[in-house]
């Protein structure tokens, strides 16, 4: 019995060895393991943002506004031709569009069966005052009339007279060939051929020729940046391809047309202005203009203190700018910063996730294409090679 215990016990004392031996080992093993691993510089490693650069360039940059609108005449410079008694038109002698010279005929018009009737009622009625004066003036010799009977029979006739010339001045007696007053263009005719046209009916419209503006819609928060006198480039939507035509801001409306929701502007036309009355065109306007340094829009970030930031690339390192904004437009923006230079690789593509000093995979990215203001939609132009180069400069 003595001896089962004592084997018992020296069991215990072998198990008890082993397992300490395993725990020590295995903790030396481990804390090499961490030693190894701290030698071999084991930190985890950082991360590396794959990004889309363009190099800033340098040029000139505008802001323009584009409206659209049509060839006309105002109001006060359009020539009505009218007749002051009912007529009938014998012969239109222009079309709309036409240019004319002061002078030169418009439209041949003759009575019509009314004025003819009125006509002869008015000659009827100077011969029966014309009478009527030669006696009671024969009564007035022969002391039979009074003086007051005398001069309301010398009144009735030149009131008889009066009506009847005008009708002879008109050209109620025969056809007429009414002519223009001044040089300009026909804006419309408005009769045909056999129509008859009431007292004061108008007959033919003259616009004079230098006078023809252009009248632009422009949305109200693009109009309070213009100004009187500002220069517009108008191009005939019917011809894109045409030569702009260069007018000046006369008028600046101050309401919104219920309509379009536009705000109207009125363009003066230079002298040589060779634009269709009534035609379609498109006006583009310089709201500003500068030449600076330009990267695209989306290169440009708000930053923290309401300003902007711009993040380059330089031995593939992302570096973060502090950057003022000047003249910008729907694709570029002029940038200003002290550390800034033309060809310098900026980040348009994944800058978001960038922050100074970040390790980053740069590839250039294609250029956005150019547009220029054109009478129906801005023209694209295909998109221009890259020149930049993995990376950023050395």
């Amino acid at each position: 019995m003595k001896s089962l215990t004592t084997w018992v016990l020296v069991m215990v004392l072998v198990a008890v060895a082993a397992g300490v031996g395993f725990w020590l080992g295995h903790r030396s093993g481990g804390a090499k393991d961490e030693a190894d691993t701290a030698d071999k510089g084991g930190a985890e490693p950082k991360p590396v943002a794959t990004v889309g650069v363009l190099p800033i360039h340098k040029a000139s940059i505008s802001d323009d506004i584009v409206a659209y609108g049509t060839i006309t005449a105002p109001a006060s410079e359009v020539r009505v031709v009218s007749v002051p008694f009912e007529s009938r038109v014998v012969k239109t002698l222009v079309a709309p569009g036409e240019t004319v010279t002061a002078g030169q005929p418009l439209v041949e018009v003759e009575g019509s069966a009314a004025t003819a009737l009125a006509l002869e009622d008015a000659g009827n009625a100077l011969a029966a005052a014309q009478r009527d004066f030669q006696l009671v003036q024969q009564r007035f010799q022969q002391k039979l009339a009074t003086t007051s009977e005398l001069l309301a029979s010398q009144n009735a006739l030149k009131t008889a007279e009066a009506h009847f010339r005008s009708f002879e001045q008109a050209g109620a007696g025969g056809p007429r060939q009414l002519k223009s007053q001044s040089a300009g263009i026909v804006s419309k005719v408005d009769v045909q051929e056999g129509q008859v046209v009431p007292t004061g009916g108008p007959l033919v419209e003259v616009a004079t020729q230098n006078q023809i503006e252009a009248k632009l819609g422009v949305e109200p928060d693009d109009a309070v940046a213009l100004t009187v006198g500002q220069p517009v480039q108008l191009t005939p939507i019917e011809n894109a391809d045409a030569e702009p035509v260069t007018g000046k801001i006369r008028l600046i409306g101050r309401r919104v047309d219920p309509t379009t929701r536009l705000i109207d502007v009125m363009v003066c036309l230079p002298q040589d202005g060779k634009l269709i009355l009534e035609s379609f065109v498109a006006g583009k306007i310089t709201r500003a203009a500068a030449e600076g340094l330009l990267v695209p829009r989306d290169a440009v970030l708000p930053s923290e203190d309401e300003g902007y930031e711009l993040f380059t690339v330089k031995d593939d390192h992302a570096v973060k700018h502090s950057v003022k904004i000047g003249v910008e437009n729907d694709r570029e923006v002029q940038v200003i910063g002290q550390d800034l230079k033309e060809g310098d690789l900026a980040v348009v593509v994944g800058n978001y996730e960038l922050e100074d000093g970040m390790q980053v995979n740069a590839h250039p990215v294609p250029q956005p294409a150019a547009t220029e203001p054109a009478a129906t939609e801005p023209a694209a132009t295909e998109p221009a090679a890259p020149t930049t180069q993995t990376g950023g400069p050395r």
